[in-house]
């Protein structure tokens, strides 16, 4: 009787071929890839948090849930910027007026929190 589960075998000429994974292993390696590019993510959007609060002196700052980076400036203006899951947006609200949509000059490569901060906060000092 053959085995329950043969070794995956492929009639092409990939040299890799003897190397491939079976797929319950596949299936856990991507599992921890992808909690670990979700871990990084979250942790840069509390370091972007952290830098913006430094800058905007006299505001609040915090990050949370689902990756927005939320300031309470001291003008009473709100803003939430779009974090690093998100990508970097920030969306404006003043009491009593429409919310405004902003784009933010951040690569959506950029990982330095410092700078993603810096360009943030240059939009912000404005209100």
């Amino acid at each position: 009787m053959p085995p329950a589960n043969p070794p995956m075998r492929f009639d092409d000429d990939d040299p890799l071929a003897d190397f491939e994974l079976p797929p319950d292993v596949m299936s856990s390696t991507f599992e921890h890839a992808i909690s670990d590019a979700a871990s990084i993510t979250h942790e840069r959007g509390h370091a972007v948090a952290s830098a913006l609060q430094r800058k905007l002196k006299g505001s609040i700052v915090e990050f949370g849930f689902p990756g927005t980076v939320t300031a309470h400036l001291k003008s009473g203006v709100v803003a939430r910027c779009g974090g690093p899951t998100l990508g970097w947006r920030i969306e404006v609200e003043q009491p009593g007026a429409e919310v405004k949509r902003i784009n933010v000059d951040v690569a959506p490569t950029e990982t330095d929190a410092k700078a993603i901060a810096e360009a943030l906060a240059k939009v912000l000092k404005r209100w």
